[in-house]
């Protein structure tokens, strides 16, 4: 997604407060929703419109502990879930993708992926976490020069949902812990938080 307004390109990961981000910063998709870093980089660059754009926007985006995004996967609503079993426990041993119940699903695992160039390096300048929304995307909005425009809460989870550490068992923390391991161990999650 980008941002021409506050020159800002914003990389999208699912179930990260995305929609908020993207509306109160006035940013557009560049074609499908969810593009990774590189995919960004590639169609800003087979467009003269969008020359330089790449090289000199600040780039950011957010990740989420992985725990609590697959219970939130689990119980999008916003269009209905659009892949994936009825069950909970059916659900934990499905999911391998970070992105499996999108409209437009993608290959990557981790959320991390979305980040990275060719050379498995992390190729934007910031990345924030969903635990600590209000904190970095004020961090986002000070390097922009921005005062910090209201956040809006455009998907909000189903009334009455249980804490994320309540839905699982020790096998399926573990199980998800395993799947996710990269992100856990990169961004320094644990189960409790």
């Amino acid at each position: 997604m980008i941002s021409h307004a506050h020159r800002c390109i914003f990389v999208k990961v699912p179930k990260t407060a995305g929609t908020s981000i993207s509306r109160a910063l006035a940013c557009e998709h560049l074609g499908k929703p969810h593009r990774d870093i590189i995919q960004i980089r590639d169609t800003l660059a087979a467009d003269p419109a969008h020359a330089g754009c790449f090289e000199t926007y600040f780039k950011f985006g957010f990740v989420r502990n992985p725990w609590d995004r697959v219970v939130s996967l689990f119980s999008r609503k916003e269009r209905g879930r659009e892949q994936g079993p009825e069950t909970w426990d059916e659900f934990v041993e499905w999911i391998e993708n970070a992105s499996d119940t999108c409209v437009h699903p993608t290959p990557h695992r981790n959320q991390l992926d979305w980040f990275l160039d060719e050379r498995g390096e992390v190729a934007v300048d910031f990345i924030g976490r969903f635990e600590r929304l209000d904190t970095d995307f004020a961090t986002i909005c000070e390097r922009l020069g921005l005062d910090v425009p209201p956040l809006p809460h455009e998907k909000r989870n189903p009334a009455g949902r249980k804490h994320f550490t309540e839905y699982y068992t020790a096998a399926q923390r573990d199980l998800i812990g395993e799947k996710f391991r990269v992100d856990v161990e990169h961004f320094g999650y644990t189960f409790e938080g």
